[in-house]
C-alpha cells in the first residue's frame, strides 16, 4: 500500500493508474513457474484481470516495457524511503543473487535497472513459453 500512496503506478494491462483501494498482486511470469513470491516478478493489477490472467504470460512485447517502469518506480521508493528499505531487507533472503548484486543495487539509471531486469526475466519467459504457457489476451 505503501508504494501506491506515495506515487501512482501505472496499470500494465489497460489505461490508467492502480486503484490503490482495491488491487491484486500478481506474477508477471505465473508463480507456478518461477515457484517463488520474488519482488522482480510481481506486480499490483486489477483484481479481475488477475482472475482472467490467471496462469498464463503476458505479451512480452505489449507489457514488459509498462511493468518494468512501475518496478523502477519501486526501486527508486525503496533507496528513498527508510521505511520501504527496511521492508525490503527484511524479506532480502527471498530474492535471486542477480537481483540483489544488480537490479536493487543503487545507483542504477532507468535505462540499465530496465535493461538488467529485462536480461533476467526474458530467458525465464521464453522457457515458459517453450513449457506451454500461454500468452494472456487481454480483454
Amino acid at each position: 500500500d505503501a508504494i501506491l500512496e506515495i506515487r501512482p503506478v501505472k496499470n500494465v494491462f489497460m489505461e490508467g493508474d492502480i486503484n490503490r483501494e482495491s488491487y491484486a498482486v500478481d506474477h508477471f511470469i505465473p508463480r507456478n513457474f518461477v515457484m517463488n513470491d520474488e519482488l522482480w516478478n510481481l506486480m499490483p493489477m486489477d483484481p479481475i484481470q488477475n482472475m482472467q490472467k490467471n496462469k498464463k504470460l503476458p505479451a512480452w512485447n505489449d507489457y514488459f516495457e509498462q511493468f518494468a517502469n512501475n518496478q523502477f518506480i519501486m526501486y527508486e521508493l525503496i533507496h528513498e524511503k527508510p521505511g520501504l528499505q527496511k521492508l525490503y531487507k527484511h524479506c532480502y533472503n527471498l530474492h535471486s543473487i542477480w537481483a540483489v548484486q544488480e537490479l536493487y543495487r543503487k545507483g542504477n539509471s532507468p535505462s540499465e535497472f530496465i535493461n538488467i531486469l529485462g536480461k533476467n526475466m526474458q530467458p525465464v519467459y521464453d522457457s515458459a513459453r517453450r513449457q506451454g504457457y500461454e500468452i494472456w489476451k487481454v480483454s
